[in-house]
């Protein structure tokens, strides 16, 4: 009989804290950071912000579909979705100051010296 128990494979691990509140997907958490970030982030010619916007919008997809799979907590949803806003808006103000840096840079080399 101990001889069962021993070669049992121990249990998989639980997605509870002790408390027993299910514990927040890291890939929401990092969405939500991410997208965050990217909204300052855009005052530094752009290209930050959008570096971080897209990675929070891939995070955010990724923790999205493992919430629907049954494989991450649905408490993560609202990390996510704020993740996903924020990388949008973030995403989207760099990408248009990138442009505008883009436009001045390029007038200023067609006026010359």
């Amino acid at each position: 009989m101990t001889e069962d128990v021993a070669n049992q494979p121990p249990a998989p691990p639980t997605q509870h804290q002790p408390g027993g509140q299910p514990q927040t997907q890291g890939k929401a958490i990092t969405a939500m950071v991410l997208g965050i970030c990217s909204i300052p982030a855009c005052a530094l010619y752009g290209i930050p912000g959008v570096i971080c916007g897209v990675l929070a919008l891939v995070f955010a997809k990724q923790a999205s579909s493992a919430i629907e799979a049954g494989t991450a907590p649905a408490s993560s949803a609202g990390f996510v979705k704020a993740g996903k806003i924020c990388g949008i808006i973030g995403l989207s103000i760099s990408a248009l100051y990138f442009l505008i840096m883009l436009v001045m840079i390029i007038i200023a080399v067609a006026a010359g010296p």
